[in-house]
């Protein structure tokens, strides 16, 4: 069947090729008129012509060619539709870390303020028990001056009454009370001492 095929077309194409030769001039016999109609039909007849070497010589080229197209365009999509995965992957994993950041963050500053509490309380502790002690050092040292206050005031109190006895005793004391105080004093010597 190829073989009639081939032998029909080699055998039409000169025909066909004679007749287009030959149809300009019996169109041109014609008169004016022919142009329109004849450039209609040599559109048709190119076109024709075309289609029949498209079908002829290029069908397996173009099928090939749309095939290798099509076995692109998949491996192109499914490419994408890995990179797609990939990079939706990739997202869920950054919002995955992206919590875990914001979980350690809370965590961390919970423990900062925590620890923060616990330095603040322990401040406040020191504070109170610096305070204790520098009021029980205020205390001590007021004691300290009172108590030097009083036996300054002792000692002044004592020279003051010294001073005044002094000045005193002597229009107060006689020979008889120096003798009465000497014996008592001898008196108190003698008691005092152990008996043999």
């Amino acid at each position: 069947m190829k073989v009639t095929v081939f032998c029909n077309s080699r055998c039409f194409l000169p025909l066909f090729g004679f007749l287009l030769l030959l149809v300009p001039e019996v169109a041109l016999a014609a008169g004016p008129s022919w142009r329109p109609t004849y450039d209609m039909a040599m559109k048709w007849v190119n076109f024709i012509i075309l289609a029949a070497i498209i079908v002829k010589y290029a069908r397996e080229p173009i099928r090939n060619f749309l095939k290798q197209q099509k076995s692109d365009v998949v491996a192109e999509i499914d490419k994408l539709e890995t990179e797609k995965t990939r990079i939706i992957q990739e997202i869920k994993s950054a919002n995955a870390h992206a919590e875990e950041n914001k979980q350690r963050f809370k965590e961390m500053k919970d423990r900062l303020i925590a620890q923060g509490e616990t330095r603040k309380q322990q401040a406040v502790d020191q504070a109170r028990q610096q305070g204790d002690i520098m009021i029980e050092e205020a205390r001590k040292k007021m004691e300290n001056r009172i108590f030097q206050a009083k036996s300054k005031l002792k000692m002044e109190l004592a020279d003051m009454a010294f001073e005044q006895a002094l000045q005193q005793l002597p229009r107060i004391i006689d020979d008889r009370d120096n003798q009465r105080l000497l014996d008592m004093y001898m008196e108190g010597m003698h008691q005092e001492e152990p008996v043999a």
